[in-house]
């Protein structure tokens, strides 16, 4: 099937585990159909005189066979198994030509019973071996899902709800999980014991085993009469799924603005228009997925009757004993167990196909940032970082953020980035640890092109203190370490001093076994800020990038994060994109962007001689309030 397909690869890691598990699949039908046809000699020993004998009926072939050829050595082909077979059951008729019936009842029992143990092993051996086999696909599934994450195209992220990717990674493949685990159990042992069950039925009567062939598209017909509504309604499931995660992701991350504007019941109603959505499509979903198997077993007993009054009619021949009878008829009811155990199997098919569908769309999804084939290993910086001829087209559009930029960021120097918002200050700085690439035109580091480094390489030369500070919900050590997880306990304490964070830390209860919480919600933004620069300083990064580091912060905070900066900046290259003027004066240049162009340049001091500046108007702005 397509699902599978698609899937092979990732199974065909642990293709062992799984040939191990549909080998022993193969013994379990094999064990049942020996244990049902053993049943034969029990029915037809039951209840008769001393006088019976057990035989198996020889049909005229047979017998043809065994008097005309007393050793098969000069037979071919089919003959020559049809002779075996024959002289098989001769045999057997001649050894158990002197057992008596109740002798006949006990031996069978007993051959039935290690039948039945061997059996068992088997079939914890094919659920072991094949459901492991499944669910460590599923998991490297679910890995390569997350590393297709890490490495999409940042607009990815832009135009898609969190909770939708959320949604992906968990519930998606959740559902092909059980495909590739459980169900593909489900799905190797109903296989096989299908193909030996039937094989069973036309030994016992071919005439009755082509009647069931008449018959069986009752049985599996409902199966396609749903199919196509079971994949319309699971995708419409699973698509309202995915948008109540986005939903309810918004919400918690929303909640103190929701609040804050008294939102709670509006919120809330959305939701309900959504969840009510989710009711009613998965309503849909369940009652295909219910009635499809239910069909199958009600055609399924229809035809049991119809097959116990053909039954009848036949035991008038002598070659078809009531033995028999009834082992064909436990086997026909033993066969619809699998028979509605594929049906379902099906319907969840679906399911799984709109589900797989979904996660490899993104595995399918192209990577804008690729590593070099042959990378080059430049040592540290020792020059400068030139941006040449850089123009940077927004993706999908002809509409420029960046037009024709050339700048030079001399080795241990300071630029700083300026101009309204939208002018493309933050494009330009996601440009140099390449969370994007230029359009046009290329940045160099010592005159190697950034796309010739490593990410790895090229990323840890860089560190960024931003206004969006992002801490994780662990421990302020652990935050602090992120970049440098082997880092010493003096090596975290050192960071944290000279980000004049260690007051403030030794004065939580826990110190910095303190948890901050999601995203830093237990610390202030001031704090949250130190302990980003705490992080910054531990990474000992070649380059330094500040982005609005302290646009959101009250005085007191600022000041004390401008005295962070003074040791974050030695023996470092650094840029710095600011609103507030105030912090780009040590600059050593000053770039002025203009709807993504560099319309002015110059240190401070130059730019302010110049009284048709656009700095010196935006400055005269903050400093004096002039228009």
């Amino acid at each position: 099937m397509k699902i599978y397909r698609k899937l092979w690869p990732y199974l065909a890691k642990y293709k062992y585990r799984l040939s191990l598990g549909v080998f022993l699949s193969i013994f379990v039908s094999i064990f049942n159909g020996a244990s049902l046809t053993s049943l034969i000699p029990i029915f037809d020993s039951l209840g008769t005189g001393e006088n019976y004998k057990f035989q198996i009926a020889l049909t005229k072939k047979d017998q043809t066979l065994l008097s005309e050829h007393k050793t098969p050595t000069k037979l071919q082909g089919l003959t020559y198994f049809e002779w075996q077979f024959a002289n098989l059951k001769q045999k057997t008729n001649e050894e158990l030509a002197d057992k008596k019936p109740d002798d006949l009842v006990y031996l069978f029992c007993l051959i039935i019973l290690p039948i039945y143990f061997l059996k068992l092993i088997c079939l914890a051996g094919t659920v072991y071996f094949v459901n492991s086999a499944g669910l460590l696909a599923v998991s490297d599934l679910r890995q390569a899902l997350y590393k297709k994450l890490q490495v999409l195209p940042l607009n990815e992220f832009y135009r898609e709800k969190t909770g939708v990717l959320m949604s992906r990674v968990i519930n998606d493949v959740d559902i092909v999980g059980k495909v590739i685990s459980n169900d593909l159990k489900d799905a190797i042992n109903d296989f096989f014991y299908i193909i030996t069950h039937l094989i069973i039925l036309l030994v016992l009567s071919w005439k009755l085993f082509f009647l069931l062939f008449i018959v069986i598209p009752l049985i599996v017909g409902p199966v396609s009469t749903f199919a196509d509504r079971i994949r319309r309604t699971t995708k419409n499931q699973q698509e309202q799924l995915s948008e109540l995660n986005g939903d309810l992701q918004e919400v918690i991350s929303g909640i103190r603005v929701i609040r804050a504007f008294s939102m709670e019941d509006k919120e809330a109603d959305r939701f309900f228009k959504v969840n009510q959505n989710l009711s009613d499509k998965t309503f849909k979903t369940h009652f295909y997925h219910q009635i499809g198997p239910a069909l199958t077993e009600l055609s399924g007993s229809v035809v049991t009757m119809v097959f116990l009054g053909i039954g009848a009619y036949l035991l008038e021949d002598a070659s078809f004993s009531k033995g028999m009878f009834i082992a064909f008829f436990l086997t026909l009811i033993f066969l619809m167990r699998p028979l509605k155990q594929m049906s379902i199997l099906v319907n969840l098919i679906q399911a799984s196909v709109i589900a797989s569908d979904r996660v490899f769309e993104i595995l399918g999804r192209d990577v804008d940032i690729k590593e070099p084939e042959t990378p080059n290993k430049l040592g540290p910086l020792s020059k400068s970082i030139e941006y040449k001829n850089v123009s940077y087209l927004y993706p999908n559009t002809d509409i420029y953020a960046l037009k024709n930029i050339n700048l030079t960021l001399p080795l241990g120097g300071t630029i700083a980035i300026v101009g309204s918002s939208g002018a493309g200050k933050s494009t330009l700085v996601d440009l140099l640890p390449r969370l994007i690439d230029p359009s046009e035109g290329g940045i160099f580091w010592d005159e190697v092109n950034a796309k010739e480094l490593t990410l790895d390489n090229l990323r840890k030369r860089i560190g960024v203190v931003s206004q969006n500070i992002f801490l994780f919900n662990g421990s302020i050590r652990e935050n602090i370490a992120f970049g440098k997880p082997d880092a010493s306990e003096a090596e975290v304490r050192r960071a944290a001093e000279d980000a004049f964070a260690s007051e403030f830390i030794e004065a939580f209860e826990e110190g910095y076994d303190t948890i901050v919480g999601e995203r830093g919600v237990m610390l202030s933004g001031g704090q949250r800020q130190r302990i980003s620069i705490a992080r910054t300083l531990l990474a000992n990064p070649e380059v330094l990038i500040l982005d609005e580091a302290t646009s959101a912060l009250d005085t007191e905070s600022e000041r004390l994060i401008q005295q962070a900066f003074v040791r974050l900046y030695e023996n470092k290259t650094v840029i710095i994109i600011a609103h507030r003027l105030s912090t780009v004066k040590i600059a050593d240049t000053i770039y002025y962007l203009e709807n993504g162009e560099i319309v002015e340049s110059g240190s401070h001091s130059d730019l302010l001689k110049n009284q048709n500046s656009k700095y010196k108007r935006l400055y005269d702005m903050q400093f004096s309030g002039s228009t």
